[in-house]
């Protein structure tokens, strides 16, 4: 078999079993973190930044596992990612849930930059957009199964509550490990080995500017998005289930066309469109007070999120190939930098002055975001430099 084809096919596998997961987390943590744990706005924002904390040590992480491969480092990640998110099934206190969210981080976190790094090692310069929307098809379609599961044992079964969240989690965390043997199987010498050094260079000073606002503004969402909807509306967890599965629907049919979009029109003209439905959501999330609203403007910034390939595939067109992954590894920890403040904040101000305070401040980041990705030029353009092939 062709070495690309078997890459991507093993990458393909882990990515399904990974999202299949984190589908099915993302689908009761929320009603979990509510209804049996009863979290409040601020402790809510506390998770967040201890979840996000190893996402900040990636390039420590990164740097330190050095001596493995790319499939190898990528097999680990999975592997903690799985027993941190079958952990949750036993969470009793909030001691407890941190303990778990930190241990499942550490493995999430390290297998986004690596995950990204094997994607772009089998495109080229000229259709990564493309390789990086067909491997988040795949990503999508896990996710799309893994709600669908839930919402037909829940209205099959009639269950819900603690013993089925707990039991869903158990679930996650044996698919995750599946995808860390799938890891194993992507060939040798395609995807570059990690460096030690870790990539910091004044000439991609943009896209870490980039990945930091998009922290800034996804960190808002993340802890606060689905939050909002169980805390404020009451939306239960086949409602949840259902948005989620909506929005994964959406983003796998529409993932491959906006691939293709960036490879046409730049990352530019694609991430002003992205940032500009990022503020008009934030802003309806704080000032359209209505759960009907609050739901659709749920799924609309779910779908923006595809966008988010952009900063990608800009650093692959315009970077050294020998930075790229170096390069994805420090742009993550950029990125978490504001996990070490903003949830916490937000979190505190929801507490202090209302739910509507956080999603105005997330609608500051993408406005800024707007100007800042204007800087990009129209059509980003490769280095002068002869190609060098990764691996």
């Amino acid at each position: 078999m062709n070495p690309l084809r078997r890459g991507l096919i093993a990458l393909s596998v882990a990515v399904f079993s990974f999202q299949f997961a984190n589908g099915i987390n993302r689908s009761i943590q929320n009603n979990f973190y509510v209804e049996t744990l009863g979290l409040q706005a601020d402790q809510m924002g506390f998770l967040t930044t201890a979840r996000e904390l190893p996402g900040f040590l990636t390039a420590l992480i990164a740097a330190l596992a050095a001596r493995l491969t790319p499939p190898q480092l990528g097999s680990v990640s999975l592997g903690v990612m799985g027993i941190g998110y079958a952990g949750f099934g036993s969470v009793e206190t909030y001691l407890g849930l941190l303990g778990v969210a930190v241990v499942s981080s550490v493995g999430f976190h390290s297998w986004f930059p690596i995950s990204s790094a094997l994607g772009l090692s089998l495109a080229s310069r000229e259709n990564a957009g493309q390789v990086l929307g067909k491997i988040q098809a795949v990503g999508y379609a896990a996710s799309l199964l893994s709600m669908a599961l839930i919402i037909a044992v829940v209205q099959t079964f009639s269950v819900s509550g603690t013993p089925f969240y707990r039991a869903a989690f158990y679930v996650s965390g044996v698919a995750v490990v599946l995808g860390a043997v799938g890891i194993l199987f992507f060939p040798k010498g395609i995807a570059q080995r990690p460096k030690e050094r870790l990539v910091f260079r004044r000439r991609y000073w943009l896209y870490y500017a980039i990945t930091f606002l998009d922290g800034c503004r996804g960190e808002v969402f993340m802890a606060f998005g689905v939050y909002l909807l169980v805390r404020q509306y009451l939306v239960d967890v086949q409602t949840i289930t259902g948005l989620l599965l909506l929005s994964s629907v959406l983003s796998m049919v529409l993932s491959q066309p906006v691939g293709q979009l960036i490879d046409r029109l730049g990352e530019r003209t694609c991430l002003t469109i992205s940032y500009a439905g990022h503020l008009s959501t934030f802003v309806g999330f704080a000032l359209i007070q209505n759960g009907t609203a609050a739901v659709a403007l749920y799924v609309i910034y779910n779908v923006l999120m595809l966008f988010s390939m952009s900063t990608n595939t800009y650093l692959k067109r315009t970077a050294d190939p020998a930075d790229v992954g170096p390069s994805l590894a420090m742009g993550m920890t950029t990125m978490h930098i504001s996990a070490m403040i903003v949830p916490i904040l937000g979190g505190m101000l929801w507490e202090r002055f209302g739910f509507q305070i956080p999603f105005l401040v997330g609608g500051g980041f993408a406005l800024v975001s707007i100007i800042v990705s204007r800087q990009m030029p129209k059509r980003t353009i490769a280095p002068a430099k002869a190609p060098v092939v990764v691996g």
